[in-house]
């Protein structure tokens, strides 16, 4: 009887879980995440997609690729932001053609290099939310 508890407890949690991150992109930006986002965009991002995400940062001429100008993703998707497209993109989860293989950084390792032991639930957690804020100040700078 315990047993099967802990294994409804465990599933009705995975349910949950399953539900937030699926829904998340429908939740609202908070002013503070936006510019916990637009830091680490900064931070991370700006010197090859440029401090306007146009695609023209320092560093871009370098590259084998052009760095993709990042307000036209909703544009280039039927004025739909692609959400989790571009968190596992940004995460490394998958990658995309047009960032020339491995040029772009998987910022997924480099954000969970940041946190303390890189590998407990605390620790993903935070990483996830690093990447939200990310996504989410990327979302917010959409071309019209």
């Amino acid at each position: 009887m315990m047993k099967e508890s802990l294994f409804a407890l465990r599933n009705g949690c995975v349910v949950l879980i399953g539900v937030l991150l699926c829904t998340a992109p429908a939740w609202a930006a908070s002013s503070q995440s936006l510019e916990g986002g637009k830091r680490l965009y900064t931070k991370n991002c700006g010197s090859c997609h440029g401090r306007d995400a146009k695609g023209d940062g320092p560093l871009a001429s370098t590259l084998k690729t052009k760095p993709a100008d990042l307000t036209l993703l909703a544009k280039k998707h039927g004025g739909q932001f692609p959400y989790m497209d571009v968190v596992d993109l940004i995460d490394g989860a998958s990658s995309s053609p047009s960032h020339g293989g491995a040029e772009m950084p998987v910022w997924g390792e480099t954000f969970q290099s940041d946190t303390s032991s890189g590998g407990n639930a605390m620790d993903q957690a935070m990483v996830r939310g690093r990447l939200m804020q990310l996504t989410d100040y990327l979302r917010s700078i959409q071309a019209q």
